[in-house]
C-alpha cells in the first residue's frame, strides 16, 4: 500500500510541475545596451582597428651601455626639448681614467714650456766664461808660437820646439772653438725636432682627455627630440641594462597625434590617397575624432593584435594607413590607445 500511495504521490508532483511550467507568463525584462553600437558612418565603407601614436612615433630610450643609475632627471608628463638630460649612469670608471689623462696632459704642457723657456739664464754665463778663457789661452799659445819661431830664425831654438808651439796653439784654437759652439748652441735654444716631438705628444694628450670627457657625457642620457615623458620604468640605484623590451623612458610629442589603422590586406584596394575617413573612441564616452589620411605605408605585415573572435585568422596580413588627427576629441586621447577608424571605400 505505502509503495502505491509513493507513486500516486509523485505522479501527482510531476502534473503540478508541468502545469506550473504551462501557464506561467513571465516576461524577461529587456536590459538595455551599456552603450551605442559604433556603426560605420559610411554606405560602403572600411573598418579598420587604429592605435593613438605621437606624430614623431614613441621614442624608447635606452641607456648607451649597462650600469648603475645614479641620476634621474626627468619624470612622467615632463617636457623636455632636444638636449635635455633625462638620466645618468655610474661615471666613476671613466672620471678615474679622465684623471690620469689630465695628468699627462699637464706633463705634456710643461714639457712644451720647457723647450719654449730654452735658455735657461743661469746657463750663459760660465759657457761665456769658457769662451773667455779658451780665448785667453789661445792667445798665450799663439804668442808663444811667434815667439819660437822668431827664436828658431836666430837659431835660440829648434824646429822641434817650433812644432810643438805651433801645436799646442792649434789645440788651445780648437777648444775656443769648441766653446764658443757650446755657447751659440746654448743661445740658440731648443733643437725643432724636439719641440715637434714634444708637441705630438701634447696633441695625443689632449685628444685622450678629450676622448675622456666625450665617454662621460655620453653616460649622461639626453632626450633626441622635443616632446613629453610618456613613461619612466628607472630609478635612481638601479641597474640598466640593454633589454629591447624595457626601455628607460618613453619620449612622444603629445601636441601633434597620429592613428596608424590596420586596415586589412582583402580591404585595402578599396582605400585611395584621398578616401575621406573618421575615428571614434572607445569606451563610456564615444566621440567622432577628425583626421586626414596621411599615407599608406606600402608594407604588409602579419597581424599582431588579436582579439579571440572566431572568425579571426592568425594569418591574416593587414598594411599600415597612417591618419593625421586634425580635431581632437574632448575627452583626451592618449598615446597607445585603440581607437575605431571608418573609412569611405572607392567606388
Amino acid at each position: 500500500m505505502l509503495r502505491w500511495t509513493t507513486i500516486l504521490l509523485s505522479i501527482l508532483g510531476l502534473c503540478v510541475g508541468v502545469w506550473a511550467v504551462a501557464t506561467a507568463d513571465e516576461k524577461k525584462p529587456v536590459l538595455p545596451l551599456a552603450r551605442p553600437a559604433s556603426v560605420n558612418p559610411y554606405g560602403r565603407g572600411v573598418a579598420a582597428l587604429g592605435i593613438v601614436e605621437p606624430a614623431g612615433k614613441n621614442v624608447s630610450i635606452f641607456a648607451p651601455e649597462s650600469g648603475m643609475v645614479m641620476e634621474v632627471f626627468a619624470d612622467v608628463t615632463d617636457t623636455v626639448k632636444a638636449g635635455t638630460p633625462l638620466f645618468r649612469l655610474d661615471t666613476r670608471r671613466v672620471d678615474a681614467d679622465l684623471i690620469r689623462a689630465q695628468a699627462a696632459l699637464a706633463g705634456g704642457e710643461a714639457e712644451v714650456a720647457r723647450w719654449h723657456a730654452l735658455p735657461r739664464v743661469e746657463d750663459v754665463p760660465p759657457l761665456e766664461a769658457a769662451v773667455a778663457a779658451a780665448e785667453s789661452l789661445w792667445k798665450d799659445r799663439e804668442e808663444q808660437r811667434r815667439a819660437t819661431s822668431d827664436a828658431a830664425k836666430n837659431g835660440s831654438s829648434t824646429d822641434r820646439d817650433v812644432s810643438r808651439a805651433t801645436l799646442l796653439a792649434e789645440v788651445a784654437r780648437a777648444e775656443l772653438e769648441r766653446a764658443k759652439a757650446d755657447l751659440a748652441k746654448m743661445k740658440a735654444g731648443g733643437w725643432k725636432p724636439d719641440l715637434a716631438v714634444a708637441e705630438t705628444n701634447l696633441a695625443r694628450l689632449r685628444a685622450e682627455v678629450q676622448a675622456q670627457e666625450i665617454l662621460k657625457d655620453r653616460l649622461t642620457v639626453r632626450a633626441p627630440g622635443p616632446g613629453q615623458v610618456l613613461r619612466r620604468q628607472i630609478e635612481p640605484g638601479e641597474f640598466a641594462g640593454a633589454d629591447p623590451n624595457r626601455p628607460a623612458m618613453i619620449i612622444g610629442d603629445l601636441e601633434h597625434l597620429n592613428i596608424r589603422a590596420q586596415v586589412d590586406e582583402e580591404d585595402i584596394s578599396l582605400v585611395t590617397a584621398k578616401a575621406r575617413a573618421v575615428g571614434r573612441t572607445r569606451g563610456a564616452i564615444v566621440e567622432d575624432i577628425t583626421v586626414e589620411l596621411l599615407r599608406i605605408e606600402p608594407f604588409a605585415r602579419p597581424k599582431s593584435d588579436l582579439n579571440g573572435a572566431n572568425t579571426e585568422r592568425v594569418d591574416t596580413r593587414v598594411i599600415d594607413v597612417l591618419f593625421r588627427v586634425t580635431t581632437p576629441p574632448k575627452s583626451r586621447i592618449y598615446p597607445g590607445q585603440a581607437v575605431d577608424i571608418f573609412i569611405d571605400a572607392a567606388e
